[in-house]
């Protein structure tokens, strides 16, 4: 899919719900146009409606993604499973002594993360600034969507999109990649502060960096 209706479904995933006049807004064409591809998209199952009470005057509606339209959006599914199967391959009876299903599921994808970190970015020798944009790089590659936010001294980095969607909402362990991702190829502490998982439009992390090293990440990430 592309053109305005995928922008319309990003803006979805993005914001949670918005109003014809709201997508008209941020897409800059008329609120006809976006209506005419609001019919499509619900003819596809792709976003719903729901009726957003006012006071006075006519009815307004507010539009939403459906499950099917979450799932239109990049996912990576057939990469993942061929990198868990990989991931297990190499566990030994030792590292998976005494755990749980859930417990080697989150070692597994920490286990991921970590490889795909040391591909992509050696803590040795390279500065806050350089790894960033090699986080970003990778972040972008396998279609999360990331957006960085920086207040004062606070950086806050969502992704928009989750490639793993369904697996994640059903086993909170395929969590544990991207924040484990985030926190190795940067080398700093990181808190999650929102996830798809409970609702939100995006999963979103707070980076713990100094006053210095928010102006050297901000930058990383913005050239």
């Amino acid at each position: 899919m592309e053109g305005t209706r995928l922008r319309i479904l990003q803006l979805l995933q993005a914001n949670g719900h918005k109003t014809v006049d709201g997508l008209a807004t941020s897409i800059g064409l008329a609120p006809a146009t976006i209506r005419r591809h609001l019919d499509i998209l619900q003819r596809d199952r792709l976003v719903g409606f729901e009726e957003v009470r006012k006071k006075t005057g006519r009815p307004e509606y507010s539009f939403y993604l459906t499950e099917d339209g979450q799932e239109s959006l990049p996912k990576d599914y057939d990469r993942l499973l061929t990198r868990v199967v990989d991931q297990i391959g190499k566990l030994t009876p030792e590292d998976t002594q005494g755990l749980d299903g859930p417990q080697i599921l989150h070692q597994v994808f920490t286990g991921l993360s970590q490889q795909t970190a040391s591909e992509n970015v050696s803590l040795e020798g390279q500065s806050l600034e350089q790894r960033a944009k090699s986080l970003f790089k990778v972040l972008e590659s396998q279609d999360f969507s990331p957006i960085l936010t920086k207040s004062d001294d606070v950086i806050e980095l969502r992704l928009m999109n989750c490639p793993f969607r369904s697996v994640a909402m059903k086993n909170p362990s395929v969590c544990s990649y991207d924040f484990h991702l985030i926190a190795t190829m940067l080398g700093v502490d990181i808190s999650r502060m929102e996830s798809i998982r409970d609702g939100a439009g995006g999963c979103m992390y707070k980076i713990m960096v100094t006053p210095d090293e928010s102006r050297e990440l901000a930058i990383g990430i913005e050239r």
